[in-house]
């Protein structure tokens, strides 16, 4: 279940990526709103006018206990104070937040026994802190960022498709005095066309030899582009071999067009490939006109986009993601005729779209064709296996050592002294005699000399 969860949202996500605002709008957004509580609160704040006593501030609200004191004071001056005016006192009492605590600050004795009759059943106001002071900032700031991106999708999905683009096309209709975009029911009518053709493509690919080792495709979807509808096709790529399991999405969509104001057409058609594995990028490639295709400033535009392909009949661009490998193949292709440069847009195109998992149970095996039953089999002999056998050692016998024989002349006896030789002695060490030293007149021991001996 989670699973599935997750893949239905990542297969959302490239549906409603288009139409989810940008970070910096919804920044922009949310400073908006901060600088609005900033002006209502701090600039140019509101007035309340006859507000509860609970709402106003403690020194506000002391001078309303105090009045309440003074009347009471009042009317017990000459009297002694009858029930009701105790009652009517108690409930005065009751609009602040804690009038017993009020009146022993004040030293309102006079009051002081109403007062904590009162305190029971009056209102505690949570004590102000920094937490309470932003929480309506940081709380109104998620609440303004959620409503502007939740707005964006029901504006893309519904208000501007039902309402605003309706109304588009009836001014163009209206000032270029042509008909507009495409119906629905020309889409719908395409929708079930292209579902024939599929159909069709796929009786006619199991009939035939297979063209490629890819084997059966997952997937195979028809988009059929004509200037009588909005062209943006997107289809999901199942297995339904387990469970429809959710893979990824394809699809085509008008990448290039020739032409400005009304004569503006298609001149080249962008097919895509998104692998739920790879949720960071989208692969694309382009089928391109021949003029767009030889045009260096149309191509300028679309070589960025992946691999562009001349279109025509059996045309094909394959992308390959980890997991998924994808061919876009022409099926039928027709040129418009018109005040453009020929061949330069299309009046007709279909596309196959196909899809393919990267595994090894979608990967066509081949075929292993058993003998006939009557035919014989031929099986060669079993072939020995090779044995090395080394060559023969020579018969002559190895070579032997022998070391050299031993000196018979014994080695010379290093030299001798005799009796009226003396050995060599070191000179004697000359030590030059020290210089004689001046008397020095200081009587300390040269410990106070301040004066050198000349």
């Amino acid at each position: 279940m989670v699973g599935k969860i997750r893949d239905t949202i990542t297969g959302l996500w490239p549906v409603i990526k288009p139409y989810i605002p940008k970070p910096r709008q919804v920044i922009v957004i949310v400073l908006a709103f901060l600088l609005g509580l900033t002006w209502a609160y701090a600039l140019d704040p509101i007035i309340f006018y006859n507000a509860d006593p609970s709402q106003l501030n403690q020194g506000w609200q002391d001078q309303y206990v105090q009045l309440i004191a003074d009347s009471y004071a009042l009317y017990t001056t000459n009297a002694p104070p009858s029930e009701e005016l105790n009652q009517n006192t108690i409930i005065l009492l009751r609009a602040v937040d804690n009038p017993q605590e009020i009146t022993a600050r004040l030293g309102l004795i006079q009051i002081d026994d109403l007062a904590a009759q009162a305190n029971p059943v009056a209102a505690q106001a949570p004590q102000p802190n920094l937490l309470t002071s932003l929480r309506p900032w940081i709380l109104g700031s998620i609440v303004v960022a959620v409503v502007a991106v939740l707005g964006s999708l029901i504006y893309g999905f519904y208000i501007s498709t039902m309402v605003v683009e309706p109304i588009r096309r009836s001014l163009r209709r209206r000032r270029t005095g042509q008909p507009g975009s495409a119906a629905p029911v020309e889409t719908v009518t395409a929708i079930k066309e292209s579902r024939k053709i599929a159909e069709q493509l796929a009786k006619e690919a199991a009939a035939a030899p297979a063209a490629n080792t890819f084997g059966p495709p997952v997937s195979r979807h028809v988009s059929m582009y004509s200037p009588t509808r909005a062209f943006d096709d997107s289809f999901a790529i199942e297995d339904a071999k387990r469970d429809d399991e959710f893979l990824g999405e394809c699809g085509a969509v008008i990448s290039e067009t020739v032409g400005v104001g009304d004569q503006e057409k298609v001149a080249a058609i962008e097919v895509w490939l998104f692998d739920k594995d790879d949720f960071v990028r989208t692969l694309t490639g382009v089928f391109a006109s021949e003029y767009a295709y030889n045009d260096p400033a149309i191509r300028s535009k679309l070589d960025p986009k992946g691999p562009v392909v001349l279109a025509q009949p059996g045309a094909i661009i394959s992308l390959e993601t980890n997991a998924l490998r994808f061919q876009a193949r022409i099926v039928d292709i027709a040129y418009g005729v018109g005040p453009l440069p020929p061949n330069s847009y299309f009046d007709k195109l279909t596309i196959e779209l196909l899809a393919w998992r990267k595994d090894a149970a979608s990967v066509a095996q081949p075929a292993v064709v058993a003998p006939a039953a009557s035919a014989p089999v031929y099986a060669p002999p079993p072939a020995a296996a090779p044995t090395f056998t080394p060559p023969p050692m020579p018969s002559a016998p190895l070579p032997t050592y022998t070391p050299p024989p031993p000196p018979t002349t014994p080695p010379a006896a290093p030299p001798s002294y005799g009796a009226g030789v003396t050995p060599l002695q070191p000179p004697p060490l000359q030590i030059p005699p020290e210089p004689p030293r001046r008397r020095d007149d200081d009587p300390f021991g040269g410990t106070g000399d301040w004066t050198p001996v000349q």
